[in-house]
């Protein structure tokens, strides 16, 4: 599905909060589907707004697919439950294994040359914060007894 979706604040909150929204609905058995909601939910910030929005939610169990256009960066193993392009910019949330599959993402990027800016440790919430002359990416994964959800998002370091 492609979409439109301006840059505002508000509209890249939307964007931004559509994983947690997504997760936070998926076992609610009141609403029809958590991925038709969060579907309908964008597509009426788009019918408001004018950016290039490509977004996929798999909540069912099949997984989502990364976005159209995502970088050659490695990805967390798992099951990617949602994945969101807008314009260059590019957002999954992934299920994993456990935290050593979460941090060994973070290990292949450094690999290939990403250098860490800026890495925080809350116990059940770590972030990192890296960067090359091409991306800038913000990595954290969050640990809770449904399990360990890893959030990525790459930008263009240009813009």
């Amino acid at each position: 599905m492609t979409l439109q979706l301006s840059r505002s604040p508000r509209a890249l909150a939307l964007v931004g909060a559509i994983p947690i929204l997504a997760m936070t609905i998926a076992g609610c058995s009141l609403v029809p589907s958590p991925e038709s909601i969060v579907e309908r939910v964008v597509e009426e910030a788009a019918n408001q707004t004018g950016e290039d929005i490509d977004l996929d939610v798999g909540l069912s169990g099949d997984g989502a697919s990364l976005p159209e256009g995502w970088p050659d960066l490695p990805v967390p193993e798992g099951n990617v439950v949602s994945a969101i392009r807008v314009n260059d910019s590019f957002s999954i949330s992934v299920e994993v294994a456990d935290e050593d599959s979460a941090r060994a993402t973070v290990d292949e990027l450094q690999g290939l040359g990403f250098e860490v800016t800026s890495e925080t440790d809350f116990g059940q919430l770590k972030g990192v914060m890296l960067t090359s002359d091409e991306w800038s990416i913000v990595y954290g994964w969050t640990v809770s007894d449904d399990g360990i959800v890893v959030s990525y998002t790459v930008s263009s370091a240009a813009g």
